[in-house]
C-alpha cells in the first residue's frame, strides 16, 4: 500500500482566486469545470527526430512516448498541475506519473496503463515499459490482465454498487494506492494518440471527462496532416499533428494551461530536448527498464 499524495493538502490561502471559485461554488455552478486549449506542433520535425532514434535504437520510439516524455518534463517545471481534487481540497501527486490510453485489441477494448517516475526515465525506457505492458495486453498475461478479466464477470448491478461505494469514497477521502484501479489513478496527465494510421485530419476534438477525479489533465495528439504556410516571400507545405490539452478550472487556469501547452509544444518541436538532463534510476525497477528490450519485430508487431 502507497500513499499517493503529499502529506498535506495545498493551503486554500495559496490557490488563485480564480480557482477558489469554482472550487468552492454550490454544486450546481460546477456542471462544466472544463477548458481545452488546442495547439498544433511540428510534425516533420518531430518524425525525422524519431525515424534516426529509431534507425539504430533497440525499441520502437513512437510520438506517443514523446508526448508522454514531454508531459512529464512539463509538470516538473509547473508542478502545480500535478494534482488532483478530493473533496473540496487539493492535494499534489508525490511522483510524476503519466497514464497513456490504448487499444486493446485482444479486449477490442480501451484500457490505459501508467508509466511511473517518467520524468526519471528517458525515451528509451519509456518506450520499452509502454511495448512490455501491451504485449502482456496482446497475450492476456499479467495482473492488469486478471484484474480486467474478474472484472466482466460481475453483473452490471453489483459492479455498479460497487463503484457507487468506491467513487464515494473516491471523491472525499486521500485514498492510498491498493491494487490495479488505484494504480492506474496514480497520476494527474493522461496520454491519449489519436494519430493511428487511417484516422481522419482532427479539426477539433472535444476530450470526454472520466468519472474518476484523478484525470484531470488530458493531452490528446491527432493525426498529421498538410499545412500550407508562408515563409518569407514563399509558400511552402508542412506537417502538423494537432495537440488538444484538456484542464481542470476547479485545479488551474488558462493562463496556467497556457504556459504547460507552451511547454509541452516547445519539447515536441524540438525533440532532441526530451532526453537532456535525465536522471540516473534510483530504483531497482529502473534499472531493469533500461537494460531490458523488446526486439523491433516483435514492437512492430504490438500494433498490428
Amino acid at each position: 500500500m502507497k500513499w499517493g499524495f503529499l502529506d498535506r493538502a495545498i493551503p486554500d490561502r495559496k490557490l488563485p482566486q480564480n480557482n477558489r471559485f469554482y472550487l468552492h461554488a454550490p454544486s450546481a455552478g460546477q456542471r462544466d469545470p472544463t477548458m481545452v486549449w488546442g495547439t498544433e506542433i511540428d510534425a516533420d520535425a518531430l518524425h525525422s527526430y524519431l525515424r534516426e532514434r529509431n534507425r539504430n535504437g533497440r525499441v520502437v520510439i513512437t510520438a506517443a512516448h514523446a508526448v508522454m516524455r514531454a508531459t512529464a518534463l512539463a509538470l516538473v517545471e509547473f508542478p502545480e498541475m500535478n494534482v488532483r481534487l478530493v473533496g473540496r481540497r487539493i492535494w499534489a501527486f508525490r511522483a510524476v506519473n503519466v497514464r497513456l490510453a490504448f487499444a486493446h485489441r485482444r479486449n477490442n477494448d480501451i484500457d490505459v496503463l501508467i508509466v511511473q517516475d517518467a520524468n526519471t526515465k528517458s525515451l528509451e525506457q519509456i518506450a520499452t515499459e509502454v511495448w512490455q505492458r501491451l504485449l502482456e495486453a496482446g497475450r492476456g498475461e499479467g495482473r492488469r490482465e486478471r484484474y480486467l478479466t474478474g472484472m466482466r464477470r460481475i453483473p452490471g448491478f453489483w459492479l455498479r454498487q460497487m463503484f457507487r461505494i468506491y467513487f464515494l469514497l473516491d471523491r472525499h477521502f486521500r485514498l492510498p494506492v491498493v491494487g490495479n484501479l488505484d494504480k492506474a489513478r496514480a497520476g494527474a496527465a493522461t496520454v491519449n494518440d489519436l494519430s493511428f494510421p487511417g484516422a481522419p485530419p482532427m479539426r477539433w476534438y472535444k476530450p470526454s471527462r472520466f468519472p474518476d477525479p484523478s484525470d484531470s489533465l488530458h493531452l490528446t495528439l491527432g493525426p498529421m496532416d498538410s499545412k500550407v504556410v508562408a515563409r518569407g516571400e514563399h509558400f511552402a507545405s508542412v506537417n502538423v499533428m494537432p495537440l488538444i490539452v484538456r484542464g481542470d478550472h476547479r485545479l488551474t487556469d488558462a493562463h496556467q494551461v497556457g504556459r504547460f501547452v507552451a511547454a509541452v509544444r516547445n519539447l515536441l518541436n524540438h525533440p532532441e530536448r526530451l532526453d537532456a538532463a535525465v536522471p540516473s534510476p534510483t530504483t531497482a525497477s529502473a534499472s531493469s527498464e533500461s537494460s531490458a528490450g523488446v526486439p523491433r519485430d516483435r514492437a512492430v508487431a504490438a500494433h498490428q
